[in-house]
């Protein structure tokens, strides 16, 4: 049996270095993907993670799902992700051709890894290369979607967190997948008050993009700036889907930064993966959407309830205010760099376990 593969962590100045050697095949794939989450679980929270795979003996297909799938979750919560193999070897090969949407981009050497703007309009045009493979790879809407969604937090290195907004044919707003807690915190604020970027630019007669570079000062969504603000986020680019015509859907490729974050190049990036998006979106039944739509209202329902009953436990034992409680939850799922959801979920199956002491 195969003694399977070896994670050890590399400090390194500007990414968290992840030196993997050993086998990394099927049977040992999913203990290597827990291994590599395990370790990018970080204070404070990381920008970049480096797979050095150079020491690796065996890689196989299965090997190369998984970390593609760690480099997608990883997007998911705003973290790139690279990956360091000699050029010409099997193994790069291997990796360079299992690999779905670029979202591992590989290199030589950790210098290389560590420039990302040496090389980056080359590994843009890989990247949506090979997400136009994807695009027409894909049997359901939702699978394109995410994958444009990890290739924008790969392409845009000023993005912090990154969402899709649609607007279905009776003018609702949702979030068609799952994204960070923040990330569905900001867009949720949005479609509750009727006011925000990502409305503006999913309503069919509206701009091109919605864009503030700092959302600290006089906002024309102040509600909205009000808790991005609150997240330590300070710009936000909505860049508009092409409408679906015959679905009757339109929408917005979402994208969070700090403040004067974001650049022409990042809005023409941003531009270059809402249209990969929207050519998705041609495709969609009525069917389908309805089901998006469903999907999004279960994960909302989910999450609210688990974060209301996490409050009222909070409210009850430290004596505070539903707002007091949930700055509580949302400055403990920051320092611990664990959803927000996951936090509640932890709290109400075990009240002790992250605030102990409460009771003496």
């Amino acid at each position: 049996m195969s003694a399977g593969a070896e994670v050890v962590p590399v400090d390194a100045k500007q990414a968290l270095v992840l030196r993997i050697s050993g086998t990394l095949v099927a049977e040992t794939a999913q203990a290597t993907l827990a291994k590599l989450l395990d370790a990018t679980v970080t204070l404070p929270p990381l920008r970049l993670v480096v797979l050095d795979l150079r020491d690796l003996t065996v890689l196989s297909a299965a090997g190369v799902r998984v970390l593609a799938e760690f480099a997608v979750r990883r997007a998911q919560d705003g973290v790139r992700s690279a990956a360091l193999l000699t050029p010409g070897t099997l193994n790069a090969r291997i990796l360079r051709t299992g690999l779905p949407a670029g979202a591992l981009p590989l290199h030589a050497s950790l210098d290389e890894a560590l420039a990302p703007d040496r090389t980056t309009e080359r590994r843009l045009g890989e990247q949506l290369s090979a997400l136009t493979r994807v695009l027409l790879d894909a049997t359901t809407v939702s699978q394109v979607l995410r994958q444009v969604v990890a290739a924008t937090t790969v392409a845009v290195p000023h993005a912090r967190l990154v969402s899709i907004t649609l607007r279905d044919p009776g003018g609702r707003f949702f979030t068609p997948i799952e994204v960070p807690d923040i990330a569905a915190d900001l867009d949720d604020v949005q479609y509750r008050t009727g006011s925000g970027p990502c409305l503006d630019a999913a309503d069919p007669d509206g701009p091109a993009y919605a864009l503030d570079q700092d959302l600290a000062r006089a906002s024309a969504w102040p509600q909205f700036a009000a808790v991005a603000t609150a997240h330590g986020l300070g710009a936000v680019l909505s860049t508009a889907l092409l409408p679906a015509r015959r679905a009757g859907l339109s929408g917005a490729l979402n994208i969070y930064a700090h403040r004067h974050g974001i650049t022409e190049t990042d809005r023409h990036r941003a531009l270059l993966l809402a249209t990969h998006a929207s050519l998705a979106l041609q495709h969609l039944r009525t069917g389908e959407i309805a089901e998006l739509e469903r999907a999004h209202l279960r994960r909302a329902i989910a999450s609210r309830d688990v974060i209301g009953q996490a409050k009222g436990i909070l409210m009850a034992r430290q004596g505070i205010d539903a707002d007091a409680a949930f700055d509580l939850l949302r400055r403990t799922s920051q320092d611990l760099n664990v959803k927000l959801a996951d936090i509640a979920a932890t709290l109400v199956d075990n009240h002790a376990a992250l605030f102990p002491g409460e009771d003496d």
